[in-house]
């Protein structure tokens, strides 16, 4: 007889998702042992998009849409998730056959202190990318500044043991399922810090035309099935986006479901937690009624939390504009609304790769014919790796190279690759990158510098009379955009806005182009810029008072901006409005 093809389980292709794949392949196995059993690795946006704040690219379903893409065309037979990426809405033509069994639902921190969050120093750095993760951090430890941080959870793991982090926050089930419990620093108490919807389950999401007692039906228990249903059920009850701090955790014991919930404004100001009790066949309907409840409660006009008129956080009431390219601009905006302050995103500049000849680059890497890569940017970073087309992490790629890269943004960029970096320069520019790696003694190396068409001439200088043989290309260009929005416009003119932030001179340059005669009003306007070279750019079009962040990184832009708006005179910030 014919042998039966294969089932075909659909999932990511991270390290983490093919793990979690190779779970459910198990559980098939075990209980269909002549069954063959196949894993299909899809890619999703938010795979592809690594850079991009989960709020920009659009939070729940990044992850998922494309797997749900595959089992329409038949490519797969299944797909396996993780639950907590799942949209609150089922995927038409499509349903959920199981959610299998739960590794530990809990947050966890991960700490270079090796200390409880409670015990981190005073106004501790934490990074995670879930804005209900960042409420509940707030809570806990109001002096906390939290910041967005993507990537895989190795990738997440080494951020939090090299700095400036303070610590991250994520999913103990990530943490566990990789077996990188050890690193774990505190388990955040369930009652504090609720988990999302999901959170630790796998789901096993099918067409709706598959059999509704197939092999994969079989898979399903009450026990774990039932207690993510109920979370789901809150989940819809909301009818959140992707920006909304939520979070639902049920059990299931004798019977009944309890149900830890908590939700939050999208600004993280009001938020509420609750605990119910239901019987099971009615734990659905209970849990999206106290949906609405809390729904209501967050929106009225009081609520656990700090009122909007209470606001004291340092950037609050302050309109700071952000002038990096859109793809780059979301860790900034962040940081400066978790100051209590409101980011008017006004992109001078956008970021296009170039080609470069990458056959040719390939090849003298892997024959060693450079000593180093240098990255002066995270978009050198970017425009290298896209347009080299191959898998960096890949050890036989890049060859022996070393990789140096200027100031830790730059650093996490090359880090998200799977690579190393072996030397980071702690200043603001590449002059001080060249002279960092002139240190280590140069003379007769060879220096590869993946650079943009508008990179300035000081690193390649400095290596050069080193002794340093440079070899540059370029990987990115930049590109003017066409105009700034109109209600930049509108707020310059009825003296609206604090601060103006620059990471580069060409966002200088076009921004105050852009302005045309409106960049009289920019009169006073404090300006924050990362480096010298950018501060003088500033300088040169009569703008400021400047100041200058103390490293590359969008927190350190974001602290010197703060105590600039402090020392500035009012009248000098905000003359009267129109």
């Amino acid at each position: 007889s014919a042998v039966p093809r294969p089932i075909r389980l659909g999932t990511r292709g991270s390290a983490l998702a093919r793990a979690q794949c190779d779970l459910v392949r198990k559980l098939i196995r075990d209980q269909h042992p002549g069954i063959g059993v196949e894993t299909v690795l899809i890619r999703t946006e938010g795979d592809a998009d690594k850079h991009s704040p989960l709020t920009v690219i659009g939070g729940r379903g990044v992850f998922t849409s494309a797997l749900q893409d595959a089992l329409r065309l038949r490519r797969i037979d299944a797909a396996v998730h993780s639950a907590k990426d799942l949209p609150s809405q089922d995927a038409p033509g499509l349903r959920f056959a199981a959610f299998l069994a739960r590794e530990d639902p809990r947050d966890v921190l991960v700490s270079r202190h090796g200390c409880s969050l409670a015990e981190l120093p005073p106004a501790p750095l934490i990074g995670t990318s879930s804005r209900r993760r960042a409420t509940q951090i707030r809570h806990a430890r109001p002096d906390a500044r939290v910041t967005e941080l993507r990537g895989n959870v190795d990738t997440r793991l080494r951020k939090a043991h090299s700095g400036p982090l303070d610590g991250i926050v994520l999913a103990a089930a990530g943490v566990t399922r990789m077996g990188w419990d050890p690193q774990i620093s505190e388990y955040l108490p369930l009652d504090h810090f609720v988990p999302a919807p999901g959170q630790g389950a796998l789901a096993l999401e099918v067409r709706d035309d598959a059999a509704r007692d197939s092999l994969f039906d079989a898979l399903a228990d009450p026990a774990y099935s039932l207690p993510v249903r109920v979370e789901r059920a809150f989940l819809r009850g909301i009818g959140a986006g992707c920006t909304t701090p939520i979070g639902a955790y049920a059990t299931l014991e004798e019977g009944r479901v309890l149900l830890r919930c908590m939700l939050a404004s999208d600004d993280g100001i009001r938020a509420e937690w609750r605990t119910a009790s239901f019987n099971s066949d009615e734990a659905e309907v209970g849990a999206a009624d106290l949906a609405r409840e809390l729904l209501s409660a967050v929106s009225g006009p009081t609520s656990i939390g700090t009122p909007r008129s209470a606001d004291h956080r340092p950037l609050s009431g302050k309109v700071v504009v952000v002038t990096r390219p859109a793809a780059d601009a979301g860790d900034l905006c962040r940081l400066i609304e978790d100051a209590g302050g409101e980011a008017l995103r006004a992109p001078a500049i956008r970021v296009e790769s170039t080609p470069f000849d990458a056959d040719m680059v390939s090849e003298g890497l892997r024959g060693g014919r450079w000593d180093w890569i240098a990255f002066t940017s995270r978009n050198a970073v970017r425009g290298f790796v896209d347009g080299l087309g191959k898998d960096v992490s890949d050890p036989a790629v890049l060859g022996p190279v070393r990789i140096a890269a200027v100031g830790p943004g730059t650093a996490d960029a090359i880090s998200e690759h799977g690579l190393r970096v072996d030397l980071v320069s702690l200043g603001t520019n590449a002059r001080d990158l060249g002279s960092n790696l002139a240190a280590t003694g140069v003379v007769g190396c060879r220096v590869l510098l993946p650079q943009g068409n508008l990179s300035r001439p000081e690193l390649s200088n400095t290596l050069s009379e080193h002794g340093a043989r440079v070899d540059a290309i370029d990987v990115y260009r930049t590109v003017p955009e066409c105009s700034l929005p109109e209600a930049l416009h509108d707020r310059l003119r009825r003296r609206e806005i604090d601060a103006v932030t620059f990471t580069s001179p060409s966002s200088v340059r076009e921004f105050v182009r852009l302005l045309a005669d409106d960049a009289v009003w920019m009169a006073g306007t404090v300006v924050a810029c990362i480096g010298e070279t950018t501060a003088t750019e500033a300088q040169s079009y009569g703008l400021g008072p400047v100041v200058i962040a103390e490293r590359p990184g969008a927190g350190e832009l974001v602290a010197a901006v703060i105590p600039a708006l402090e020392r500035a005179p009012k009248s000098s910030i905000k003359g009267v409005r129109a």
